[in-house]
């Protein structure tokens, strides 16, 4: 009898031990698939850019978009609407001069308004990618662009037009500014935030490219 006992007993130990190891398995097996999906998401794109900059809307429009669109469950967007401005401070009063003139100086302010007041990152992508086609006249851009893509532009404008504009174009200058190497050409764009990681003229070229280049684990959009 006490060995048919201790039989049974010895089984039931077996028996929690395969369990609890089947467990853990599991657990650790989801835990590294998180990993692994995460992982996929390690590519972060900072895009310097100018609103009237024919260098820029082409890359904003015909690369970044469309790559976005394809990668953007693993990359995070980051953009910088400011370019070969200046920042001038006078007695508390701030003012811009920029490469292509004051209007292209309003029309930034546009930008960096859209992507403080827009979450998703597609959806901001979409409208500076839909108003850097046609800039010439910053507000008719905004306002058609917040048709196309049923968003009320009033608040945009309100932000462009008032001192928070001019706090969010200040801001990217002030990013714009502490770049290491300084600005040279625009858009400048960096990857994990290195300007060398890939070569700026293959970012250029072909953006797709580049990402795959940079991520880890090779999405079937690489291939």
């Amino acid at each position: 009898m006490n060995i048919k006992i201790t039989k049974v007993l010895l089984l039931v130990v077996v028996i929690v031990i395969l369990y609890k190891t089947l467990h853990y398995l599991q657990l650790n097996g989801e835990k590294n698939s998180g990993e692994d999906t995460d992982s996929l998401k390690n590519v972060k794109v900072s895009v310097y850019y100018e609103a009237l900059c024919p260098d820029s809307r082409f890359f904003v429009a015909y690369q970044l978009l469309p790559t976005y669109k394809d990668f953007q469950n693993y990359v995070t967007l980051d953009l910088i609407p400011y370019g070969k401005a200046q920042t001038i401070e006078t007695d508390g009063h701030i003012e811009f001069q920029c490469q292509h003139d004051a209007v292209e100086c309003f029309a930034n302010k546009i930008h960096a308004c859209v992507i403080d007041l827009i979450e998703d990152p597609l959806v901001q992508l979409e409208y500076i990618s839909c108003m850097i086609k046609d800039n010439i006249i910053p507000d008719d851009a905004g306002e058609r662009c917040g048709k196309e893509f049923n968003i009320n532009y009033s608040p945009i404008s309100d932000c462009a037009n008032g001192m928070e504009g001019i706090k969010l174009l200040k801001k990217h200058g002030e990013r714009t500014n502490s770049l290491k190497p300084s600005v040279t050409f625009i858009p400048t764009i960096e990857l994990n935030d290195n300007q060398n990681i890939v070569p700026q003229a293959q970012i250029l070229k072909d953006f797709k490219k580049s990402i795959c280049t940079v991520l880890k684990y090779k999405p079937s959009k690489c291939s």
